[in-house]
Formats: C-alpha cells, structure tokens, sequence
C-alpha cells in the first residue's frame, strides 16, 4: 500500500468517527471536493456534506473492495452500508437500512488531499428510503 491509498484509509477512518479536526489536517489548503453531482465544494462545504451523512446513518460501514494507487491518485471502490437514523436533505428518518456502491477519487499534493471526486448513486439510495419508485 502506498502512501495515496493510506492517507485514503486514514481520511475514511476520520469520515466514520465524525472526526471533523482529523478530517480537516487531512486537506490541503486548495482542497477542492466534486461531489456525485458536479458540484465542487471548498473544505467547509465538504465538511457539510460529511456531517449531513454522519449524522443522518451515524456508525454507518464502509467495506472496501479494492484500492487503486497511480503515483499521488487512489481509487476506491466500496460499498457503504447504514442505517437511516436521522434527517436528510428534507427526507426524515426511516429506520431503514441501506446499502450503496460508493467509488471514491483523490489526489495528493504536498501530502495532503488536494482533489477529491466521489462517484455512487442516489437514485438507490432515494428508493431504499422509500422516496423514490423504480419507473414502470
């Protein structure tokens, strides 16, 4: 394992405990975060993200299928498994249980993460909350 995947598992590690500080001496000062829309985010508004799935599957599991290192650039495919304990973007706790393919990209630059891409599907996610229907 490489020093890309490590610093992967240690910023995945900080994520599950809701380790904010950790997570935040993780980053570089130019972090910049695309999320599974497009969207790019700045460290606080990663941080945001973060806190609104902690707290909405908190103790929630990530089982780590395979790692992928290229010089300063880890892949990771996993999938995250929890269970809906509290709200979510307007979706209040279900109760229910979960499972969703996660892929997740980073780059290093000074040791720390300077780009982060994260690739899953929230269509799953949305039916598995009973939100969303599977169209006919």
């Amino acid at each position: 394992m490489g020093r890309a995947t490590e610093i992967q598992r240690e910023y995945f590690e900080a994520i599950q405990a809701a380790d904010f500080d950790r997570i935040r001496s993780l980053l570089h000062p130019d972090y910049a975060f695309t999320d599974e829309e497009g969207t790019e985010h700045g460290v606080e508004g990663s941080i945001e993200k973060i806190s609104v799935f902690t707290t909405a599957f908190p103790g929630f599991e990530i089982d780590i299928h395979r790692q992928l290192e290229m010089g300063d650039v880890a892949v990771m495919e996993a999938t995250m498994r929890g269970v809906h304990r509290d709200e979510m973007a307007g979706i209040p706790a279900t109760g229910r249980s979960v499972e969703m393919a996660y892929c997740n990209v980073l780059e290093l630059r000074d040791g720390k993460i300077y780009r982060e891409h994260d690739y899953n599907d929230n269509l799953s996610l949305m039916r598995q909350l009973g939100v969303a229907e599977v169209p006919t």
